[in-house]
């Protein structure tokens, strides 16, 4: 890999579950990756970072979670029982995920015997996979000096190779979500459009400062996306309009719509900005497309270009 300038550093966070973090952080680092000529997205070597025990970043590409190799638990653990890994030997690059997301599309697709579409492909993309083993480790750490700055270590290895981190995180504040905080630089909160949707907020902002205290000065908003909106919901316009209240410009304009195709993209074996184009009928990939945009807009300002 060649030598680069630092990485942007985006960490995807909300300890409520059910607000598309996955599959916030899995699209946006896809469209990120693929780049997009007709849109003005080009091409980032990006590397996502799955940080939660769940594991469904890897499901998300076909992968069998039951093939993996080592993965983030390996490394967060790194020399507490006398081995070590490397950040590439947990790393599953653009031929891995390619070939996966095909074998996926063949499982789900037996009755089309003409294959799957070329589309279902990836360059410019690596994972860092998780799997359950990954829940132990907040024990496992607990008395270790450091624990929370594992991850911002493992990224040393890394930062010289990518343009952007993208950082899944699990649905809690413990002490994964507080390692992702700790190793970026930025904080990307998803915000489903529902009654209790800010209500929380107030806990995980405090934790973002308590974090920007104690070990991470440079911490700093990304923004905040809504998703799961229902087109002309009172009820989301309402969250909509305290948002903006709250957080201002820091919110991105597009939202993402609640839509059965973004669930269902498993079964095209690929995240759905890989498996389906950005059109009018393809609303959801172009939905995700179109924050994909705006957030490359925000991370050329960023990087001064």
């Amino acid at each position: 890999m060649e030598n680069m300038a630092k990485p942007v550093v985006i960490a995807v966070v909300n300890h409520k579950g059910g607000c598309s973090k996955t599959t916030t952080a899995v699209n946006l680092a896809s469209s990120l990756a693929t780049g997009n000529v007709e849109m003005g997205i080009k091409a980032r070597r990006v590397l996502l970072i799955d940080l939660d025990p769940k594991g469904n970043v890897a499901t998300t590409f076909g992968i069998d979670k039951r093939t993996l190799g080592p993965t983030m638990n390996e490394l967060f653990k790194g020399g507490i029982d006398g081995t070590q890994v490397s950040l590439n030997q947990c790393l599953l690059g653009p031929g891995n995920l390619t070939q996966s997301m095909k074998k996926s599309w063949r499982k789900h697709n037996p009755e089309k015997k003409r294959g799957p579409p070329k589309e279902i492909a990836i360059n410019n993309l690596w994972i860092l996979p998780a799997d359950l083993d990954l829940s132990g480790v907040e024990i496992d750490l607990a008395t270790r000096f450091g624990r929370e700055a594992r991850l911002k270590s493992v990224l040393v290895q890394a930062e010289e190779h990518f343009d952007v981190i993208i950082i899944d995180t699990p649905a809690s504040l413990g002490l994964l979500t507080t390692n992702a905080l700790t190793a970026a630089q930025w904080v990307l909160i998803p915000i489903q459009a529902e009654f209790y949707a800010l209500e929380g907020m107030g806990q995980l902002i405090n934790m973002i400062k308590e974090v920007q205290k104690a070990v991470n000065p440079d911490l700093r908003l990304f923004g905040i996306l809504l998703t799961m909106v229902q087109a002309r919901s009172k009820l989301c316009e309402t969250v909509t309009e305290q948002a903006r209240k709250y957080f201002g410009d820091q919110v991105f304009t597009t939202q993402i719509a609640r839509s059965i195709s973004i669930a269902e993209s498993p079964l095209e074996g690929a995240p759905i900005v890989i498996a389906k184009k950005p059109n009018k009928s393809n609303p959801a990939s172009q939905n995700l497309w179109d924050f994909a945009k705006e957030a490359d807009l925000r991370i050329q300002r960023i990087q001064g270009n």
